[in-house]
């Protein structure tokens, strides 16, 4: 995608100005912002160019024209700069999220309220998925005979504990063993994948009449099966920021605003494809499969524990979003995340 060095100049021109006002854009505005020296005349000219493009629309016949989806694709892949984070502002980010504490819950909801406040937008965050997470430690406690306490800790501090119930001979030095047999075996696999390779050890230790290490993935398997996936978690924050804009005075365009935050599908749709590809994705109106999406745009990208992405944090907004500031403060806001729960866990 490329454009001649005059209506290019128009074209961002025009795009940081409606950045800045949310108002269409006149071409005395243009000519007088713009560093290419031409009358206004000369600018509606390029102006009517860039409208019968797709570049520009014109809401009202003697208005300004406002940038189209197509304007902000063509800006944020041939023009954009990403401004840098301030000091300040990567110090509040690292300071809010150290103080959230150790619950991965706590640190996630720490962290979209920490991107509401700095973008001004609606901030979300999704809570990792069990299935996905990685095999850390399971550790196993007596309570009393023929009653054991499970612990089982993934990647990225996401814990889960069960009372099992165990044969009555079991002893805390059985337990021991247990654990660092199915430790040795899962480490560093998902959820999901060491849930089938119990079903084949499972089998080969009744091949092998192995009483010991049946007994261990038995109660590994009451740790890791359930009958459902639980709903995943999506944390919005920052709704007011949004519904203070000029874009959405109009009723119309608020109802499916609050629609599409409460619906929370559509977000997981958008977070999820972030955290499957591994980078920051910009979602810019009509891009997404979903219509409530057109007039707005989102920004996301993934967060993790070492390579491996747990889930994604972003932003939502209007199209006319300050891109080259909040692109920075949510590449930022990942990486604090990241690192913190690297530190952590």
């Amino acid at each position: 995608m490329s454009l001649p060095d005059r209506e290019r100049e128009v074209l961002t021109t025009i795009i940081e100005a409606y950045i800045a006002s949310a108002a269409p854009v006149g071409s005395r505005t243009v000519s007088k912002q713009s560093l290419l020296g031409l009358s206004p005349a000369s600018i509606r000219n390029i102006m009517a160019d860039l409208t019968e493009s797709g570049y520009l629309a014109q809401p009202h016949t003697s208005a300004g024209r406002v940038p189209t989806a197509k304007a902000f694709r063509f800006y944020l892949d041939t023009v954009m700069r990403p401004a840098e984070v301030p000091e300040a502002e990567r110090r509040r980010i690292a300071d809010g999220l150290s103080m959230a504490g150790l619950e991965v819950g706590d640190m996630l909801r720490r962290a979209s309220r920490l991107l509401a406040g700095l973008s001004l937008q609606v901030a979300m965050v999704v809570v990792p998925k069990e299935s996905s997470a990685r095999w850390k430690r399971i550790d196993f406690s007596l309570l009393n005979p023929g009653l054991v306490m499970v612990l089982l800790v993934l990647q990225g501090g996401l814990v889960r504990t069960r009372v099992i119930e165990a044969d009555p001979e079991v002893t805390a030095d059985d337990l021991v063993y247990y654990a660092n047999y199915l430790n040795d075996l899962f480490t560093d696999m998902t959820v999901a994948e060491a849930r089938l390779r119990l079903v084949a050890e499972l089998e080969q230790a009744r091949q092998s009449l192995s009483a010991l290490c049946r007994r261990a993935l038995t109660m590994a398997r009451c740790a890791v099966e359930q009958e459902r996936e639980p709903a995943v978690e999506v944390f919005v924050d920052g709704t007011p920021n949004i519904l203070s804009q000029p874009e959405f005075t109009d009723a119309e365009h608020m109802r499916e605003l609050m629609r599409v935050l409460e619906e929370r599908t559509i977000l997981l749709h958008l977070l999820d494809k972030t955290a499957n590809e591994l980078k920051t994705v910009i979602t810019i109106g009509g891009e997404s499969d979903q219509a409530a999406l057109a007039e707005l745009g989102v920004i996301t990208a993934p967060y993790g524990t070492g390579c491996v992405p747990l889930g994604a944090i972003g932003v939502i907004g209007p199209l006319r979003m300050d891109y080259a500031k909040l692109v920075p403060v949510v590449n930022c806001t990942a990486d604090a995340l990241t690192r913190l729960l690297d530190r952590h866990f």
